[in-house]
Order: structure tokens, then C-alpha cells, then sequence
């Protein structure tokens, strides 16, 4: 089994819409796909219908074994694990020692049922799962092209094993594309050559609570998403 972590520079990158449309588009792509929000936020289930004043999530686990009952099968090898922040809200207990212990005691259970597990790290400077990151086929670090996240990148650095994803790219902004163009001189082949542009077609999709590659197949968006989801493959290939 192929495990991606997906983290954001800071908070709004985008990630959680990523980790959706990625884990669809892999799904079209004939894999076997788990979706996990290891984000308190918990807003990965709003791209698949999933209420947020419902109850279930990993961090409603007594024990790792007990993760599937707490999982939403969305398609046929399509399945998510929400956070679960309801549970969190009602009993007060603190969510951030569970994560990476929690997770890596379910992996090798993992293997037999699917090809990839797609994590939803929360943002730096919160990034919780050091250990899952550690273990994953792909690392990948989501960024707008802005700014805040420059510096916030330039600070964090970018890690010979991870890549640098560029989400939100309007080419018609000449700031956006300087900076672009500094994290392509910098970082070499770690930044991803197919960025996610700018698509309002994003947020239309949330609004209406699915991925965009289900929302509107034809947008930039679904299509950068299919582009990604073979580079994913191409890159497992290598790595194997």
C-alpha cells in the first residue's frame, strides 16, 4: 500500500479540497483509496456529503482496530475516515497525542484492502505527524504562491523527500509568478510541474459538498487533479 501525506504551508492552502479531488481522481484511476482528516477541523467529509454534526471519526476509537466502524464507504473501494471533532467538542479530550501512534498501529492493516492512503495533515506550524511523514511513499507540501507562504516556506525549508505542490496559481498575477518561478530555482524537480490554477469551480464544488473531479469534470481543476494522480502512480513505479 502506497501512503501520501498531504500538509499545508500554513492554514488555507487548500490542502483538505487537494486531498479530496486527489483521492477521487485516484479512485477513477481503478485504486483502492482511503481518505483520512487528521485535521480537528474536520471539513474533508463536507466535500463528500458528510455532515458535520455527524458523530463519526477515528478519534471516536477506543482502539485502532476499531477505525472501520467510524469510516464512510463512499464508492466501491472509496472510503473516508473523518476526525471526528464532535467527539472531541462533547468529552474534552485532547486530540494531539493520537494521531501518528493511532495511525501507524492500523497501517499494516491497511495493505490488503487498498492501494493508497491519503492523509490530511494539519498546516504547519502544527504539523502533527512527523512519524507517518517518515513512512509515506509521498510527502507533499501544498502552497499558494503568495507572500506569507514564501517566507513561511523559506523559514521551514523543504525536505529532500518531499515535494512542493503550488495550488491557487493565477499566471495573470506577475507577483505569483515570480514567486513560483524562485520556488522552481530553488527547489529544482520537488516542485511539482502540474500546479492546481486558480478554479472557482473549487468552491462551487464544496458548496455543493462533492470533489470537483465529480462536480465538474471538465474544470482546470479536475483535470490538474487527473494529471497529479498519474504523476502519483509514475512516482510509486520509481520508488518501488
Amino acid at each position: 500500500m502506497n501512503l501520501m501525506t498531504l500538509t499545508g504551508v500554513r492554514g488555507g492552502c487548500g490542502t483538505t479540497t487537494i486531498t479530496g479531488m486527489l483521492g477521487d481522481a485516484l479512485h477513477a484511476l481503478d485504486q483502492r483509496v482511503l481518505l483520512v482528516d487528521l485535521n480537528a477541523s474536520d471539513l474533508l467529509r463536507l466535500h463528500f456529503d458528510v455532515p458535520h454534526a455527524d458523530g463519526h471519526g477515528w478519534v471516536v476509537s477506543l482502539f485502532p482496530s476499531d477505525w472501520r466502524q467510524q469510516a464512510f464507504q463512499l464508492d466501491d473501494h472509496l472510503t473516508l475516515v473523518p476526525f471526528g471533532r464532535k467527539a472531541i467538542e462533547e468529552s474534552g479530550v485532547s486530540h494531539l497525542l493520537r494521531g501518528d501512534d493511532f495511525w501507524l498501529q492500523v497501517l499494516p492493516d491497511l495493505d490488503q484492502d487498498f492501494d493508497w492512503a491519503l492523509f490530511d495533515c494539519p498546516p504547519y506550524p502544527n504539523r502533527l505527524a512527523p512519524a507517518l511523514r517518515f513512512r509515506s511513499t509521498l510527502d507533499v507540501l501544498v502552497a499558494r504562491p503568495d507572500i506569507a507562504a514564501h517566507v513561511l516556506l523559506a523559514q521551514i525549508g523543504l525536505e529532500a523527500t518531499s515535494h512542493l505542490l503550488i495550488n491557487d496559481f493565477d499566471p495573470g498575477r506577475q507577483l505569483a509568478c515570480d514567486v513560483v518561478l524562485d520556488w522552481h530555482c530553488r527547489y529544482g524537480a520537488r516542485v511539482l510541474t502540474q500546479p492546481v490554477y486558480r478554479d472557482e469551480s473549487l468552491h462551487e464544488a464544496l458548496a455543493y459538498k462533492r470533489p470537483v473531479t465529480r462536480y465538474l469534470p471538465d474544470a482546470a481543476a479536475s483535470q490538474a487533479a487527473r494529471t497529479l494522480a498519474q504523476w502519483c502512480l509514475s512516482a510509486r513505479s520509481s520508488a518501488a
